[in-house]
């Protein structure tokens, strides 16, 4: 494994992340990380506390002085993705961490997987200032710190919104969880996830019989990414991109479809989806060109972004289960399929370049008994998200099929509040670390900020973070040099506090 000690500045920080690579943290497995962090906490004298959901909370023993504290926040799990092919178990295996050069500047990644940078680095940030007030490298005279370990944020921000109140307490929320160096972010869009169960009737084909063979179609090499943070790069989405292609097959040809999976979570942009269906042997050949030729088609809409998208049809020479979809059932799901949206619905009207509304078909999963789908909304408005929650939740009804619609969490947007006092602060800090100003953002991603100002309302709250790219993928990336100057800031952020 990668030896990070020497990678820069803080050593600490390089030290910690070589250290929770280590451990496995998938959303809902955050338990060893927990552990770790706590044993590290109390290993320094700071006092620790858990919930009834799992959030830790680290206390710095207060002064006397002390009239203000300051809760720095980030989140314990990470999304698990991986590499069609790539052998690793995220439940056991280390991140293979490499360094990579890109435009002449170090960025750090793992090989096959996401990094866990998403957020890593918050994590590390917060060990490193542990670290550093234990060995009095750091000292706070008049601020309190608390440190908040959030878990599952990557499935339902589950530890946000089941926090207890009595965990945590302070006048400043800093949450460690918002990417971009040149970014001070104080708003967010708010999320509905949804779950559909969509029940299958089956039955059993004669291949013999109906001279049938089963074929498998396969999209993949997409890029892929944060389903929401990068909802406006126009990226494309493998399970709509084969629900095209099935569905014109399915009005041209007898096809009969087995099943259809693809995709891993609904905050991620899917990168490979498949489906094996039945085809009438002797139009193999005449299907295959006709594939490819709609492929060819499709690929136009992404030319100069999704470089290696690639879709692939295969005989299946060992295929044992011979259950299909009754046509009735598959001409419906198909056409679901093909109608339900995927990707920025609007644009904000007032910042430029940043998607105001978005959904993702983020998975589909063939079970034993349904199909399910997994989608997240994403809206600045919660009347609008509601709306989009709505619009697909009548498709589904429309649909005809026999459908179970679960929203399985939701959160509110974060309204960014321009005349903060940690704002202010923050801004001030910002130029004199970088000697410029600050960008005042929001994003079109959820950050737990949004649920813990309702919690605790007497917070003012910004996100910051270093430069990490490609999110909820493979591709994730991490800016090596950007996690010294988001340092410096933070440390310039919390001596002004002080």
């Amino acid at each position: 494994m990668l030896n990070l000690k020497d990678i820069g500045y803080p050593s600490e920080f390089w030290e910690y992340f070589n250290q929770i690579s280590k451990i496995p943290r998938c959303s809902r497995n955050e338990e060893k990380v927990r552990n770790y962090i706590k044993e590290e906490a109390e290993k320094f004298g700071f006092i620790t506390k858990t919930d009834t959901i799992g959030n830790l909370a680290v206390q710095v023993p207060p002064k006397s002085n002390q009239n203000k504290n300051a809760v720095l926040q980030c989140h314990l799990d990470m999304v698990c993705e991986k590499n069609e092919g790539v052998i690793h178990d995220f439940k056991k295996d280390p991140l293979k961490l490499i360094i990579v050069e890109i435009d002449k500047e170090k960025w750090l990644t793992a090989e096959g997987t996401t990094l866990g940078a998403d957020n890593g680095t918050g994590i590390c940030y917060i060990l490193t200032l542990m670290n550093k007030i234990y060995n009095k490298e750091l000292e706070f005279n008049s601020l309190g710190l608390d440190f908040l370990f959030t878990i599952r944020e990557e499935y339902d921000m589950g530890g946000a919104k089941k926090i207890d109140r009595d965990l945590i307490s302070g006048n400043f929320l800093i949450n460690l969880d918002s990417g971009g160096e040149n970014n001070i972010t104080i708003g967010c869009v708010g999320g509905i996830s949804i779950k559909a169960k969509i029940y299958k009737n089956l039955i059993n084909i004669d291949r013999g019989k109906e001279n049938l063979i089963p074929i498998r179609l396969f999209c993949r090499g997409l890029r892929g990414g944060h389903s929401g943070e990068d909802s406006n790069k126009v990226r494309g989405n493998a399970i709509k991109i084969l629900s095209q292609i099935l569905w014109k097959l399915n009005n041209k040809y007898k096809i009969h479809l087995n099943s259809i999976n693809g995709g891993n979570a609904a905050n991620a942009i899917p990168r490979e989806a498949s489906a094996i269906i039945f085809i009438k042997k002797n139009e193999y050949s005449e299907i295959i060109s006709l594939v490819m030729e709609y492929f060819t088609e499709i690929k136009k809409l992404f030319n100069g972004i999704e470089l290696e998208m690639d879709f692939t049809v295969n005989k299946l020479n060992n295929h044992t289960d011979n259950r299909v979809l009754l046509k009735d059932i598959q001409d419906k799901l198909l056409i679901l399929l093909f109608l339900i949206p995927s990707g920025p619905l609007s644009m904000h009207p007032k910042i430029e370049d940043l998607a105001f509304s978005s959904t993702n078909l983020g998975a589909i999963k063939t079970k034993e008994k349904y199909i399910k789908i997994r989608m997240l909304h994403r809206s600045f408005s919660k009347f609008y998200n509601e709306e989009i929650c709505e619009k697909v939740f009548a498709l589904m009804k429309i649909s005809g099929l026999e459908i179970e619609m679960i929203i399985r969490g939701s959160y509110p947007p974060w309204v960014t509040n321009f005349n903060s006092n940690l704002l202010k602060v923050a801004k001030t800090a910002y130029k004199e670390t970088f000697k410029r100003e600050a960008n005042i953002a929001a994003i079109h991603g959820g950050l737990e900020t949004t649920l813990l100002i309702n919690h605790f309302p007497e917070l003012e709250a910004i996100a910051i973070g270093p430069t990490n790219k490609h999110l909820h993928s493979p591709d994730e990336i991490l800016y090596i040099n950007s996690v010294e100057r988001t340092w410096n800031f933070l440390l310039n952020l919390l001596k002004k506090l002080d």
